[in-house]
């Protein structure tokens, strides 16, 4: 193994300890994490629908190691890690935005693979649809003011009249 691959191990390592340590603890929060989400404001959950609501939110939150992948679909040490301390905080009874609120204190809004739909976040949401809404106007628009077939043909034997014209008037000097 060369010297870039053990640097690259290293610092992975170190970023993951504290996580897999978290994932691997009885509680779900610890101390200082009771400050950033409270106490928990659901019911707690087991079985199947523990299952499904830890895939719901799973597929949700990225995965900071592989940026463009849910932690559900990435097989990274840390999205397994994150994986767990979701199951945990979920079957402890916290809910989903409570979940969400834990990881964004430690990553940032950038953990939502769907920003919310709030402030300047609002742009990802509405632009497309103002994008889609002012092509269908520019499309009516041309079509309206289009003259019509008749009219078109008009012109153009006018055009065309014109232009015979021209060259009698040119090939007969």
């Amino acid at each position: 193994m060369n010297r870039r691959h053990h640097l690259a191990l290293m610092a992975g390592m170190l970023i993951l300890v504290p996580v897999v340590g978290l994932a691997q603890s009885q509680a779900p929060l610890g101390v200082d994490n009771r400050d950033v989400i409270g106490e928990p404001m659901g019911r707690p959950v087991t079985g199947e629908e523990l299952e499904e609501r830890t895939a719901e939110l799973t597929s949700v939150t990225r995965c900071p190691v592989c940026q463009g992948l849910s932690i559900a679909d990435s097989g990274t040490m840390i999205a397994i890690a994150m994986k767990e301390e979701v199951r945990q905080f979920i079957a402890a009874g916290y809910t989903d935005e409570q979940i969400l609120l834990y990881f964004e204190a430690s990553y940032g809004e950038f953990i939502r693979l769907e920003p919310k739909a709030t402030g300047f976040n609002l742009t990802v949401w509405i632009a497309p649809a103002a994008a889609l809404l002012l092509g269908l106007f520019l499309i009516i628009h041309r079509m309206r003011s289009k003259p019509s077939p008749a009219a078109a043909a008009d012109d153009f034997e006018d055009d065309l009249a014109a232009y015979r014209e021209r060259v009698r008037r040119e090939t007969s000097s």
